[in-house]
């Protein structure tokens, strides 16, 4: 009972200003928040811990931290890696003073105190959010701590309040004991004296996909599947490849373009088996069942229609291989993974590199991802120099919704707080199936399996971060235009906002608190949550609904964790999950990027602590000595694609400036895979840049505002 009694005597000894933090740790609208009090025992879990809190409708005077979809909370084992932090004041205070007031402490030593950042200051409930400086880990248990360094309006200290004061004293209540064991643990690194604090565990974020794949080394078929007759062709007998999409809108047949694949000598299309762990009908269509993270994931789901040959919960993947026309080394050729972005599929983007890395010597494997490639009766027609043709099966993974025809992303964008968590989940899955594939068939008898890469373009590096963590077989990653978490992606960037705005009108339609926009606008803001971005003074609320709007973001954000980059880039280099190295990644992003905002870029690039191997795109040079780059456009995108889609696309060989810039990345990328450190792109470029113009720019400050530029509507 000794620590009771220094406990008390340290809280008695505190100023005892008329302003106290308050202290209802099973309150989401009071907090402080996280609380393991708003959590209940759970052997299944892994913490021990599974997260039990009240269902909270939003509305527009909700002040809280959380409101939405809450009770789909209550599945996980705990709370956020990335916590929107609230505390909150019997009166008005001084949001300045917040930082120096506010931290976290680990439990298990794993880090010193963090700080917070994004402050946000509600002057109308007196409460105050945040979030952590640094991404916390998972599974780990927190020390919230507040102290009176955090001054009133009057510039007098905060107090602590009975109700603190009271649980501190109470060791009936284990909450309430081991809170005042932390306090006197982290009493002498505090800045102050405690004022109110809270213990919260974090999440088990990589459980489940590790779990994944110990099924799929175990299970994988050691097989692949051809897609027809013929699978394998040399470009030089060909004269077309054609890919026909089935159930796509008229004109979706996309010719793909031999005259870009000059350095590729033969291309080679199959079939390979991957587990389905999405659910195929009823509400729960295109999302994974939640398992308890100390329990064994079950088995893959069937699907309708794949044929009895085909193993239980397996369904067949298309894949395409660019092999190069240089001499096959002994082993094979060293393989690049290319995942696509939303909306693309497996014939756009990975097209548009394969020559560049055909000339260094690497394969390119092309893959169709969940709710890709329109319908299962996708095929390409192949014609040769004879005029002999030939069709493959490239089964699209596109989901029927309704009567109308299957759209590009159909299966993949779920409405609601899920949005693309579970697709981006069973893409990694895909990934863990071909790796797989590809060492039990050794190579195909073409490439080497033990010398597997990977890039990721846009959403393809949304998966791609949570493949390279967990996949221990993939030496190399490159990941352009990464960025999470995906809920901040849908709120800061011009092609998630639509996104943002559907959900938010699920919840109410109340929080659309901006008028539309006439159609003829640019950029259709119908939401204003006053998002506070990192390292600048703390935003005084002045939007009445933005404290629902941030509370209904910040549920689907926490709900998104387990299938989000942000939760995984800490484990390829900072801490690696186990059996998996420490991994080379190559991070590329564009300054200005229209569709996944820089902030966002910023914090994967902070969590993976990769500066070192950072590179970004100073579109604001480029297209101030070339203007033409900023009407660059690509069909079925209603807005200017650069600069994201920077590095492969199929505009890229219309558009000179585009071109340079574009080889300049790719060659980057060649040479990264070859082994160079630090390989800069500046040194690639063609007229009309050169190298002295500084496009790439190395170990950025990271920006972390939008930075969009004036681009003509």
């Amino acid at each position: 009972m000794r620590y009771f009694i220094v406990i008390i005597f340290s809280i008695s000894a505190l100023s005892a200003g008329e302003t106290t933090a308050l202290f209802q740790s099973e309150s989401l609208t009071a907090g402080p928040f996280p609380s393991d009090q708003l959590t209940v025992a759970a052997a299944d879990q892994r913490t021990g811990r599974q997260i039990n809190i009240p269902s909270t409708p939003c509305s527009t005077s909700f002040t809280g931290v959380l409101c939405g979809v809450t009770s789909q909370l209550n599945v996980l084992d705990g709370f956020s890696i990335n916590p929107r932090t609230m505390i909150c004041f019997s009166a008005a205070i001084d949001p300045g003073t917040l930082k120096n007031g506010i931290s976290y402490f680990p439990l298990d030593g794993s880090s010193s105190a963090i700080s917070i950042n994004q402050i946000f200051y509600d002057p109308v409930s007196n409460c105050a959010f945040a979030k952590p400086d640094n991404v916390l880990r998972q599974r780990t248990r927190y020390f919230l701590a507040v102290t009176d360094a955090v001054q009133d309006s009057q510039g007098q200290k905060i107090g602590a309040s009975s109700a603190f004061q009271t649980c501190l004293g109470n060791p009936t209540n284990r909450y309430c004991a081991a809170l005042a064991l932390a306090a006197l643990r982290f009493t002498p690194q505090l800045n102050g004296n405690l004022v109110s604090a809270s213990l919260f565990t974090t999440l088990s974020a990589t459980t489940w996909l590790e779990d994944a794949r110990n099924f799929v080394d175990a299970n994988e078929p050691a097989t692949s599947l051809p897609a027809g007759p013929v699978s394998v062709f040399s470009l030089n007998n060909l004269t077309s490849m054609t890919w026909l999409p089935q159930d796509a809108p008229a004109g979706s047949s996309e010719a793909i373009p031999l005259s870009a694949l000059t350095n590729v000598g033969s291309v080679a299309f199959g079939l390979f088996l991957s587990p389905n762990y999405l659910n195929v009908s009823g509400a729960a269509a295109g999302s994974i069942t939640p398992t308890p993270t100390n329990q064994a994931i079950p088995p893959p789901i069937p699907v309708p229609g794949t044929p009895s040959t085909i193993p239980a919960g397996f369904i067949p993947v298309s894949y395409h291989l660019f092999l190069p026309a240089t001499k096959k080394p002994g082993r094979g050729y060293p393989v690049v993974i290319y995942g696509h972005g939303l909306g693309d599929n497996q014939f756009g983007a990975p097209t548009y590199i394969a020559s560049t890395l055909a000339s260094h010597g690497f394969a390119t494997l092309a893959f169709e991802i969940t709710g890709h490639g329109y319908g299962p009766g996708s095929t390409v027609q192949i014609t040769d120099n004879q005029n002999n043709t030939y069709v493959v099966s490239t089964p699209g993974r596109g989901v029927a919704f309704s009567s109308a025809p299957i759209g590009p992303t159909n299966g993949c964008i779920l409405s609601g707080a899920l949005a693309v968590r579970d697709c981006g989940r069973q893409s990694v899955v895909d990934l863990f199936a071909l790796v797989e594939m590809l060492r039990k068939t050794n190579g195909l008898g073409s490439v080497n399996p033990n010398r597997i890469y990977y890039i990721g373009q846009s959403f393809g590096s949304t998966y791609g971060t949570m493949f390279d963590a967990v996949e221990p077989a993939v030496e190399m990653a490159v990941l352009n235009g990464d960025g999470g978490t995906s809920v901040d992606v849908a709120r800061l960037s011009i092609s998630g906002r639509p996104l943002a705005s559907a959900y938010l009108e699920s919840l109410s339609p109340e929080l659309l608190n901006v008028p539309p926009a006439p159609p003829e606008a640019y950029f259709n803001d119908n939401f204003n949550d006053n998002y506070v971005f990192r390292d600048v003074s703390p935003v005084v609320n002045n939007v009445p609904e933005a404290p629902a709007l941030q509370a209904a973001f910040e549920t689907a954000d926490w709900l998104g964790m387990v299938g989000d980059p942000l939760a995984y880039a800490q484990h390829l280099t900072v801490a690696p999950l186990a059996g998996v190295p420490r991994k080379t990644t190559l991070f590329q992003f564009g300054l200005g990027d229209l569709e996944v905002a820089n902030p966002t870029e910023s914090a994967i690039v902070r969590a993976a602590q990769a500066l070192p191997s950072t590179w970004y795109l100073r579109f604001d040079i480029a297209a101030n000595l070339q203007p033409s780059l900023l009407g660059v456009e690509q069909a079925g995108v209603p807005y200017p694609i650069l600069p994201h889609r920077f590095l492969s696309n199929p505009t890229i060989f219309g558009v000179t400036p585009e071109l340079s810039i574009s080889l300049a990345e790719q060659q980057q990328v060649a040479k990264f895979f070859e082994g160079w450190a630090f390989p800069d792109a500046n040194r690639y470029l063609t007229p009309p840049f050169a190298a002295g113009d500084g496009l790439f720019e190395w170990s950025p400050p990271l920006p972390e505002t939008l930075n969009f530029l004036q681009i003509p509507q």
